[in-house]
């Protein structure tokens, strides 16, 4: 399994946690009690599960800790939507967190995508 430090997902999952705390910044979170702790914990957990996942040394269960990420960044995009809409989080840092949240999401479903057909290609090629 690759060194979680190589793998730019996970560079993008830190960029997007510092951007979306930053952001809580233009939030009144007060109006809606947890949910910036919700929101800090669900953007903490995918950079987190994909650091665990390369470190678990299994190709299943890496792609469980991936899967597990990308539950983690729509999770994350459900709770700025919730801060945009309950706790008058500014467009712009919405804007701004939701399109990072999305990029991260679709790097993740992408690297799950071809880790299982490397994964299907090896099964094949020892059958």
């Amino acid at each position: 399994m690759p060194n979680h430090f190589d793998l730019r997902v996970y560079d993008a999952a830190c960029q997007l946690s510092t951007v979306v705390i930053d952001s809580l910044d233009h939030c009144e979170c007060s109006r809606v009690p947890g949910l910036c702790a919700q929101l800090i914990s669900a953007v903490g957990s995918i950079a987190a599960n994909t650091s665990e996942g390369a470190g678990r040394g299994t190709a299943p269960q890496f792609l469980n800790q991936l899967r597990i990420a990308l539950g983690s960044a729509n999770e994350t995009r459900t709770h700025l939507m919730r801060a945009r809409n309950e706790a008058r989080l500014a467009t712009k840092p919405y804007f701004l967190c939701d399109s990072k949240a999305l990029v991260t999401a679709r790097m993740l479903a992408s690297l799950i995508r071809r880790i299982e057909e490397d994964e299907a290609r090896r099964k094949n090629e020892r059958s």
